[in-house]
């Protein structure tokens, strides 16, 4: 039996793999020129990097055991990181108890609830009873308004816009959790990277499921699915399959579905697009990883200084992402506005910075790339197998995990088991 794949990112070439393993036959479609989706890299200036930042967390267990596979374990770097929090003008030390102690803009209670919540979700072995929760609420009730809207309030309000109410406490914790539990000790966080970047997985993906068999067509978009004949329409062909696995966003499902009804079952999802800067500086940005911004004069809730995580970079490299709603303001930027709005941002957050450390810029846009979760999101999702020989799944059926490399590859692992 032969499976098309919609969908050439780390979900789809995980599907593929596993069930090249198990003796089928796969094609993959990926209306990009590339694999990767939002693991996809590109040249910027000589450095080889993600066109949408990555790093990796102790607990990527399913991640590991395909790194094992590949032979390329051994490529698997960890590192010390830190966070920085840019409130007051300018970037504090954030992230470790003593940093916390000592952080501009907090009373001492406030400071020791938030400490004792941030602990509260790492010990906290199960999400199921704080599902039906909203995330702004909850976090309210540990650590009370004056913590929240110093520390969340930007965060939610950057990411989510207009959703933001809408969140579900489940998928925050689980995002605190797997932060937390990648730490050597409470005083060090340690994130992992692939060296050579996450493009060395990705190509060690394609070469595997390759030399097993497996088809994959570059620039070919899905344009319809005939459900009952089993058939992919692309722009310029009509493809059968025995089985047809989609890892595309649900939402786009509605648009390609010939059936109807299974087609309604995918209208309510909510997703947001997301619009990243990426910059390269003559000079160090930060020693921070991560930096938070609590600031009403820059219009996003954090920058990654991914220098501070890649020591096989060769320059130093800065993501300011965007996550946006359909109808942001950003989309009717030009390029040259867009450079020089994340230029200003970077100046106000580190004043060393004069115009003539600018190196580079590349902007990357990916529609649909952050699920808005609400609560009871996973009872609300239509079934995997919605339809005989269909299945459809993306990152929101991890929840409450964020998507990430490791949970699709989990999740392929388990459809692929599971129901082939």
């Amino acid at each position: 039996m032969d499976v098309g794949i919609i969908g050439g990112g780390p979900m789809g070439l995980a599907l593929s793999y596993y069930a090249l393993k198990k003796g089928y036959k796969v094609s993959i479609y990926e209306k990009d020129s590339v694999l990767g989706g939002m693991s996809a890299s590109f040249d910027f200036y000589g450095d080889v990097i993600e066109k949408y930042y990555h790093f990796f967390c102790k607990t990527d267990f399913a991640l590991f055991e395909l790194l094992k596979e590949l032979d390329i374990y051994d490529l698997l770097t960890w590192k010390h990181t830190s966070m920085g929090f840019y409130y007051n003008g300018k970037i504090q030390d954030f992230g470790d108890p003593i940093s916390l102690l000592k952080f501009e803009g907090l009373d001492i209670i406030s400071k020791i609830r938030y400490g004792l919540f941030s602990l509260y979700c790492i010990k906290k072995q199960n999400w199921q009873d704080i599902d039906k929760k909203y995330a702004i609420p909850w976090i309210k009730s540990f650590i009370g308004d004056k913590a929240y809207n110093v520390l969340w309030d930007k965060l939610f309000a950057l990411k989510f816009y207009e959703y933001q109410t809408y969140i579900s406490a489940a998928w925050i914790w689980q995002r605190i959790k797997r932060i937390g539990l990648s730490r050597d000790s409470i005083f060090k966080e340690s994130l992992g990277y692939i060296k050579g970047g996450v493009k060395i997985i990705i190509d060690n993906l394609e070469k595997a499921i390759l030399s097993m068999g497996a088809k994959i067509h570059l620039d070919t978009g899905i344009e319809n699915i005939m459900l009952d004949k089993k058939i992919l329409k692309t722009k310029n062909d009509t493809i059968k399959h025995d089985i047809i696995i989609s890892t595309i966003p649900i939402n786009l499902l509605s648009k390609l579905i010939d059936k109807q009804d299974i087609a309604q079952a995918y209208e309510k999802f909510i997703y947001l697009d997301v619009i990243c800067v990426v910059i390269k500086l003559k000079k160090s940005f930060s020693t921070h990883f991560w930096i938070n911004i609590n600031d009403d004069k820059i219009k996003i809730p954090g920058i990654i200084n991914y220098t501070a995580l890649r020591d096989d970079l060769n320059s130093n490299i800065v993501y300011i992402p965007f996550y946006i709603p359909k109808d942001s303001y950003l989309y009717n930027l030009t390029k040259h506005e867009i450079e020089n709005l994340c230029k200003s941002y970077l100046k106000m957050l580190n004043p060393a910075l004069n115009d003539s450390d600018f190196l580079a810029f590349d902007i990357n846009t990916y529609k649909n790339a952050q699920a808005v979760y609400r609560p009871m999101h996973l009872y609300n999702l239509p079934p995997i197998n919605i339809y005989k020989d269909f299945y459809a799944i993306d990152a929101s059926y991890y929840y409450p995990e964020d998507r990430g490399f490791s949970e699709s590859v989990r999740i392929a692992k388990y459809v692929i088991n599971r129901y082939l």
